[in-house]
């Protein structure tokens, strides 16, 4: 009765609307069902025809009813700016008696949100809003109160009202911290609700416990090499009494060309044509007649003709997948299922790569994906690889890789590098952020391949197809406009987010209604990638959601995230909290508004797309002419919002607030400080003004020359036994390049924290390793003392070039570590120096190595202090 009472109230709801139902994943009865209800409503439906497996009149569909993007006129519909969404869009509108978002019903891989409805409980309200930005964005739904349809509840405790009422009604929701979306933005994944689940979470356990082994992700399953060496396998029989799959045809009416470089003998060759001929298909020798091409590598005249013209390119791989299971699929969206690049990536020709805590399938599909970047996979880990690449950080080889200095990165960033054939920046968070107690192999193949990178790289339309890759030599990226067959994406290193330029991409209407913060009118961070050739058409569809875009991209950017409310913290807190120990919660900090400003700006700067006409602040937006890092002036002490639009108004004068001590003009304090970023923005010799600077700058609403404003510095210089001119002028030399070829060790447990001094060591271009007392498992080696580089060498003179230091407190629990470290020297034949925090400090700050006896820690020292 109720349903009836529904369609009645519906009629005419879907009048002037056309749709297509693709019958991938559907039972019979349920298409019947989605048809009923559609005609009911009024709409018309274009009949789909599986056994050609493409829509006709597509250009007359509003709506494609699909579970899956895995069709092949997906990407058409995007270039058309057609909705695809899934059957619940349906069921939903009938309900709610009217269209509903298409976004939040969408089946784009990208909006890892789009089955989550979330509710939250009595949270912050920044961290609400936060919540409510992000889950939109990523295709969610927020809804005020609980319902049947919550899938989530976020609380902190059960005892909160909310949660009470979903556990006596019993209602089939998860209830979970914040944590846990907080993560998921910072992986780009929905990953599992387990150890973030109410009442007892495992990420607030004191004493961690076993992490999960890795489950066989579905995205790899028969896609774990690009090269299979078996015939291919025959698709499955069915019983007589089963109904056929409901599958779009992989062959059917379809010509093939099977590539040379396949290098196919006669008898498989005649296996493959006979399987493509059982299924509707024809192997044909010429391109222009062919609707598939199959070959091993992304090179060739065939392969750019076919990419450049619209057709199916895949491997064999993807080939005996679509033989096996007699159902189309993209080949961009398996990493094995596309052409490999001969060369591999550039630059991980000389990378050696481990893996950690991945087993069974999971672990062949990543050999064969570092083996297909072009990097060596090792078996074992030694100290000569360059990555090591965990599920999680809690194994042995995790241990070692920190002491070793080995870079530790989840799978994230060579699944990244591999679908961009580009190298991804181990600084993004992403690639290095671990959620505790999960395992990452959980979201393992999720990454497709980057379609606008392919046709930059490799098919870009000023390529000749003739003339296209020449075999062996790796062709240089071209820039290019719209691709025929994907969406184009904005240059990867003017992205704030890999998963959030693929939100962008998907179509929304002006069901979403959160506002947009006036602060990110420049409309850069909200920047669309476009859809191939309908780049400023895609502009205007997105507009609808750029609010909730930009309230997700500003908490992606934030440190901490969206787990607590409340004010940010100052310079003077973050300072301090550093001297913490290194394991402290990983969720204690958050990002402040400066650094979401930062990423803006770095676009607009760095000559990115101009930001749509409606954006009207990044045009009042004046190039930066200084990048300054404050340390230790609180005049923003507890006072968000001043910050905010003094920093605002800075920026406008073009002076950008940074926190980033790699890239600074000018360093302001109200005096010379020994914090981190004070110390380690030394090696970018900037001038060192005052706070006065800032005084001047907001009370007349212009930027003073810095030399006006020069920080006093006697009393500091004296204490020091430098003089600070010098010391930038020494910078200016070395240009991060004093601590050059040095490998510095720490202990773990020093004041300050590691992370400190492993920042300061790297920001003057050395190395810093953990120190645990392990010496079978380090080396060392002497630095050799060169005159070739002689602006950095005068800097050096004391040096050596066999002393090992490692910085250490004076305390007696390190006297074991001391030992050992000793030993290493040893056997290094080297000196070695166990020194105080403060030597680093001295050469980091003065600009040049020194050392003086009253730095050195030894057991006498420290039982003489006591």
């Amino acid at each position: 009765m109720e349903d009836s009472t529904m369609l009645e109230g519906s009629q005419g709801l879907f009048e002037e609307l056309t749709f297509t139902l693709i019958p991938n994943g559907l039972s019979d009865d349920r298409l019947r069902q989605l048809r009923e209800d559609i005609v009911a409503a009024s709409g018309t439906i274009i009949p789909f025809d599986a056994s050609v497996g493409r829509i006709d009149r597509l250009q007359e569909i509003n709506y494609i009813v699909s579970e899956t993007s895995d069709f092949p006129d997906y990407y058409r519909t995007l270039d058309l700016m057609l909705h695809v969404v899934k059957p619940s869009w349906v069921d939903a509108s009938l309900k709610a008696q009217k269209t509903k978002n298409p976004r939040t019903y969408s089946p784009d891989p990208a909006l890892f949100m789009n089955d989550v409805v979330i509710c939250c409980g009595d949270i912050p309200t920044g961290d609400k809003e936060a919540i409510e930005g992000g889950v939109l964005a990523m295709g969610g739904q927020m809804t005020p109160a609980l319902s049947k349809t919550t899938t989530h509840l976020i609380a902190l405790t059960l005892n909160d009202q909310r949660c009470q009422l979903a556990i006596s009604k019993r209602l089939p929701l998860v209830i979970v911290l914040p944590h846990w979306f907080d993560d998921c933005l910072k992986v780009g994944h929905r990953i599992s609700e387990r150890p973030y689940t109410l009442p007892d979470p495992e990420i607030l356990n004191v004493e961690p416990g076993v992490i999960p082994p890795t489950r066989t992700s579905q995205q790899i399953r028969d896609a774990t090499t690009p090269d299979p060496t078996n015939d291919p396998p025959a698709p499955p029989t069915l019983p007589p009494h089963s109904a056929p799959p409901r599958a779009i045809k992989a062959f059917a009416g379809k010509n093939v060309k099977l590539g040379q470089d396949l290098n196919l003998n006669s008898k498989l060759q005649g296996i493959i044509s006979g399987m493509i001929k059982n299924g509707g298909g024809n192997v044909t020798t010429n391109l222009e007649e062919a609707d598939i091409y199959v070959c091993n590598f992304r090179e060739g005249a065939d392969y750019v003709k076919a990419s450049q013209d619209a057709k199916d390119v895949g491997n064999l791989s993807w080939l005996y997948y679509l033989i096996t299971h007699d159902v189309w699929t993209n080949p961009m969206r398996r990493m094995m299922h596309y052409p490999r690049p001969r060369e591999g990536i550039p630059g991980f020709e000389k990378y050696k790569i481990s893996i950690s805590s991945y087993t069974g399938e999971a672990r062949v599909y990543l050999e064969n994906l570092v083996r297909a970047a072009g990097a060596e996979f090792t078996k074992t880990f030694k100290q000569d690889n360059t990555h090591l690449i965990a599920a999680h950080k809690n194994s042995e080889k995790c241990e070692a890789a920190q002491e070793w200095g080995v870079n530790v990165v989840n799978h994230l960033w060579l699944e990244d590098s591999y679908a961009k054939c580009k190298q991804m920046s181990l600084t993004d968070n992403r690639y290095t952020y671990f959620p505790p107690r999960t395992n990452l192999g959980e979201v393992l193949g999720q990454t497709e391949i980057d379609r606008a990178a392919m046709k930059k790289v490799f098919f870009s339309e000023s390529r000749k197809p003739a003339k296209a890759v020449k075999p062996n030599i790796q062709p240089n990226g071209v820039s290019a406009p719209g691709l025929p067959l994907g969406r184009t994406t904005s240059d990867p290193m003017t992205r704030s987010s890999p998963v959030v330029e693929k939100a962008k991409r998907t179509k929304t209407t002006s069901d979403v209604k959160t506002p947009l913060p006036t602060r990110h009118h420049d409309g850069k961070e909200n920047q669309t990638p476009g859809s191939r050739g309908a780049k400023d058409r895609a502009l205007s569809k997105l507009h609808d959601a750029a609010g909730d875009i930009a309230k997700f991209e500003k908490e992606m950017k934030r440190k901490g995230g969206v787990v607590h409310g409340g004010r940010r913290r100052t310079d003077e807190e973050v300072e301090e909290n550093a001297k913490q120990s290194k394991g402290r919660d990983s969720f204690s900090s958050k990002r402040s508004i400066d650094e979401v400003d930062q990423d803006q700006d770095e676009e607009t700067e760095d000559g990115s797309p101009e930001a749509p006409a409606k954006n009207k602040r990044a045009k009042k937006l004046m190039p930066i002419k200084y990048r300054m890092l404050i340390s230790k002036d609180e005049r923003w002490f507890n006072n968000d919002e001043k910050a905010s639009k003094d920093k605002a108004r800075l920026r406008e004068l073009g002076l950008f607030i940074t926190d980033d001590f790699k890239r600074v003009d000018l360093l302001c304090a109200p005096k010379p400080v020994r914090t981190k970023k004070f110390v380690a923005a030394m090696a970018c010799a900037p001038t060192l003004v005052s706070t006065t600077f800032l005084d001047y700058a907001l009370k007349n609403n212009k930027l003073p020359p810095p030399e006006k404003h020069l920080l006093e510095a006697r009393d500091f210089e004296k204490a020091q036994d430098f003089v600070l001119k010098e010391a930038f002028e020494r910078a200016k030399q070395n240009k991060h390049r004093l601590l050059k070829d040095w490998t510095i060790f720490c202990t773990e447990k020093v004041a300050g924290g590691f992370d400190t001094y492993k920042d300061i060591i790297e920001a003057n271009g050395g190395k810093c390793c953990m120190w645990k007392g392990r010496s079978t498992n380090v080396t060392a080696s002497k630095r050799s003392i060169s005159t070739a580089d002689a602006e950095v060498s005068q800097n050096q003179t004391e040096d050596n070039g066999d002393e090992l230091f490692l910085i250490s407190d004076p305390n007696k629990k390190e006297f074991s570590n001391w030992t050992k470290f000793r030993e290493l020297a040893q056997k290094h034949d080297m000196v070695p120096r166990i020194v105080k925090t403060d030597w680093l400090l001295f050469v980091a700050m003065a600009q040049y190595v020194h050392y003086k006896p009253e730095w050195e820690l030894s057991e006498d020292v420290v039982n003489a202090a006591k």
